[in-house]
């Protein structure tokens, strides 16, 4: 029998309320980077950042949020776009240290 379930299993749980609060803070960086994105004309930029982003704010109230499957969106969208002159912020980074704040306070 795989590994791969139980592990997976461990990454799919409702955020706590400080991983819920850093994680509003980082949809409001992606919000941020999109208005800026829209006006410098990168629009497609701006539609793939929004389509990363657009599950959260309903997903991370759910004890179904899935932690992987939130990665991969946002590593998909820092890969299409590492090579751009334009601004990036390290949403992965960001997640990553959220994800190491579960029952801390912020």
């Amino acid at each position: 029998m795989s590994k791969l379930p139980e592990q997976r299993n461990q990454l799919v749980y409702e955020p706590s309320d400080s991983q819920k609060q850093a994680l509003g803070v980082m949809l409001f960086h992606a919000l941020l980077e999109i208005r800026v994105l829209g006006w410098e004309g990168h629009s497609q930029q701006a539609a793939d950042l929004a389509d990363a982003f657009h599950n959260l704010p309903i997903l991370m109230y759910s004890s179904k949020f899935d932690w992987s499957f939130f990665r991969n969106f946002l590593l998909t969208y820092q890969t299409k776009y590492s090579g751009t002159t334009g601004r990036l912020y390290d949403y992965v980074a960001e997640l990553n240290e959220i994800e190491k704040l579960a029952g801390q306070k912020i």
